[in-house]
């Protein structure tokens, strides 16, 4: 394979500003406007906004930063490199693998790039049950066409193969609508190896879209670094604590506004560390999974 650009190399030469890991020593204090845990699809974009809004962010990652220079379609290393406990996390049953990221990108950085709109009937049901207001499909539609334009999310360009366009096929015959769903992706070279992340930059994770513009912004990266707890004061977060993912004196990031993007399940288990308030009784049981079917071979 030809080597392709590394925008993030690229980035790290020109003096973006990431620390942790391989990146240089944590700092024991940080002030900033904004403190974002993760850097996943809701914190990426986060983290761009902010910072084009002229705001001082700070963006914590547990996983490491890793790009396409290290990216080589090899599962021995993606694994441990890139996903909570190596691939390996399940839930209390062991029924069910959940594939999560652990690394700049989050899991835009190994998932298989299927992209959607919140369907019509999720945020029926949400405004029935919820009395959410402007989240209706009409009022979010602008705002879900600016996302697919950011991260060039369109329809497959290439053909499927046949064991795809068999279950087509299966599906057509039994009445059963099947489209293809669309991809954030630019210039697949359709390599199949997505979960092990992308050797060409061909998927538009948060890893070579929004972050980088973020960091071009002045924004701020702790990089293999855990979000403990925040300090909780007045019944507001005085403070986050952190903590070198390889040992070492804690970090304390003291921000305007926090925000908590670190996905379904490590979200909640921050808050639970953090003995945040919790009226409901909530707090860490509403995990919704979406299982799959996983086939593989060998020869």
């Amino acid at each position: 394979m030809s080597r392709v650009p590394d925008p993030i190399q690229d980035g790290l030469r020109r003096g973006w500003r990431v620390a942790g890991g391989a990146h240089g020593d944590l700092p024991t204090r940080m002030l900033c406007d904004v403190a974002i845990i993760g850097s996943g699809a809701g914190a990426g974009i986060t983290a761009e906004l902010l910072a084009r809004a002229g705001l001082n962010v700070v963006m914590v990652e547990e996983g490491p930063l890793r790009s396409s220079s290290d990216f080589r379609q090899l599962e021995s290393e993606a694994y441990p490199q890139l996903y909570q406990e190596s691939a390996a996390r399940k839930t209390r049953d062991k029924a069910v693998t959940v594939l999560q990221g652990r690394c700049v990108g989050g899991s835009t950085t190994v998932n298989w790039t299927s992209s959607f709109r919140t369907p019509d009937a999720t945020l029926a049901y949400w405004q029935d049950h919820y009395a959410l207001e402007g989240f209706a499909a009409d009022d979010l539609a602008p705002y879900f066409a600016q996302a697919e334009r950011r991260l060039s999310i369109g329809p497959w360009l290439a053909a499927p193969n046949e064991n795809n366009d068999l279950l087509r096929r299966g599906a057509a015959r039994l009445g059963i609508p099947a489209a293809s769903i669309l991809r954030n992706v630019k210039g697949c070279w359709n390599l199949g190896s997505c979960g092990l992340g992308c050797p060409t930059n061909a998927k538009q994770s948060m890893l070579v879209t929004c972050i980088p513009a973020a960091l071009d912004l002045g924004a701020s990266m702790l990089v293999e670094t855990r979000a403990d707890h925040f300090e909780l004061a007045n019944g507001k977060v005085s403070a986050l604590v952190c903590s070198p993912a390889t040992g070492g004196a804690p970090i304390t990031i003291q921000a305007r506004h926090y925000v908590l993007a670190a996905g379904a399940i490590n979200s909640p288990a921050v808050l639970l560390r953090s003995q945040a308030p919790d009226p409901h009784g909530r707090l860490g049981k509403r995990t919704f999974l979406h299982p799959v079917v996983l086939s593989a071979a060998s020869t």
